[in-house]
């Protein structure tokens, strides 16, 4: 019997990882006749992800990049891609990242991509990042066809990477405008706000991400508790689950501000809660290119965000959102309070970013992404 070598695999840290950002181009290699491996480690979205017809592989990828652990991992990685004889990998996240390209080179796999979706290593970043993860970058860039970086600053360094074929710079994963159309969502706006208890004259400012120390709840929290000291028409919710969840809920309750800052955990209706908001803040201290603020731009909202890698790609300061700089409170709540005075400016703000937002449709990066892995494939 033939063997079907129409296989291809994607790796990350968890299978949420691959929901959240790469389902659309699984799904389209998928139409194109592949089968689709899945490499991550087990959690709430492996369902979803099995229920596409994607062929998952439990493997144990951690945040931590020194485990020795990740030996016995490397063997099976290698061991399995001999075994399914893949045409493509697609690797993502660092540790999948770093793991996934040896095992593929070991197993000889013909074509290796990798999407850096923001490296830790960074203007600014601290001296230990550039210490372990920039030797470690170049030196896998030699174990990579074709390497994909998300926005400019990542796309200048790792031209000077010794890639096998090429470096490409795709913004980001794609935003599905459509889904997140302000007016398809916004006669709801009233009612979905009665469900939260959010009055209809209230500034609501909302927060999707992770609750975790890079995403700077705390910027958010010290800002919003000065805010209401002005008004007490102000709302925050916190849409995300994380690591910091606990520390976050004890602030918010030492601060007194457990009526106007809510926790509302993991969400399906995130285009709902947009619609039902103001503004979008995103305060993180390092990101790629964020798919929460892209979101954000494609609801219509205003932004605020911090100043750094990636942010700067999206918002122009002045015209679409504002920036401030990373622990500037001060900052933070004049931006807040500059969009909560001013309807107009809001809505000129959220206009200016429903034609940004256009470049980074899922459509257009959906196109890109085809175009290089039949360049991928083929060659």
């Amino acid at each position: 019997m033939a063997k079907n070598n129409k296989k291809v695999a994607f790796l990350a840290k968890e299978y949420r990882h691959l929901e959240a950002f790469h389902l659309p181009f699984m799904k389209l290699l998928q139409t194109k006749g592949y089968a689709v491996h899945a490499y991550a480690a087990p959690d709430d979205s492996k369902a979803n992800i099995a229920a596409e017809g994607f062929l998952c592989h439990d493997t144990p990828f951690h945040r931590n990049p020194f485990k020795l652990s990740y030996l016995r991992v490397l063997r099976e990685l290698v061991k399995s891609f001999k075994q399914e004889d893949f045409s493509l990998v697609h690797v993502n996240t660092p540790v999948a990242g770093v793991l996934g390209r040896i095992a593929a080179q070991r197993a000889r796999v013909r074509r290796v991509i990798y999407t850096a979706h923001g490296f830790h290593f960074y203007s600014g970043a601290p001296l230990i990042n550039w210490v372990i993860y920039y030797p470690i970058e170049r030196l896998m860039a030699r174990f990579t066809d074709f390497l994909i970086t998300i926005n400019r600053e990542d796309f200048a360094r790792a031209r000077q990477f010794p890639v096998r074929k090429e470096v490409v710079n795709i913004p980001g994963v794609g935003v599905d405008v459509e889904k997140l159309n302000p007016y398809k969502r916004f006669e709801n706006r009233t009612g979905f706000r009665e469900t939260l208890g959010i009055g209809a004259k209230d500034f609501v400012i909302v927060c999707v991400a992770e609750l975790t120390s890079n995403k700077n709840h705390r910027q958010l929290i010290d800002a919003v508790g000065k805010l209401v000291k002005r008004s007490n028409q102000v709302q925050c919710l916190f849409v995300g689950t994380g690591d910091n969840e606990e520390f976050l809920k004890e602030l918010v309750c030492r601060k007194g501000l457990k009526g106007t800052i809510r926790f509302l955990g993991f969400r399906q209706d995130v285009p709902e809660i947009l619609a039902a908001s103001d503004v979008l803040v995103l305060l993180s201290k390092r990101e790629g290119l964020p798919k929460a603020l892209m979101e954000g731009m494609a609801s219509g909202k205003p932004i605020v965000a911090t100043e750094i890698r990636g942010n700067r790609d999206l918002i122009v300061h002045g015209e679409n959102g504002i920036l401030v700089p990373i622990g500037d409170v001060k900052s933070t709540v004049a931006a807040l309070q500059e969009l909560a005075g001013d309807a107009d400016h809001q809505k000129t703000m959220g206009s200016k970013n429903l034609e940004t937002i256009k470049r980074y449709s899922l459509d257009q990066i959906s196109a890109r992404l085809e175009l290089l892995y039949d360049k991928a494939l083929s060659g």
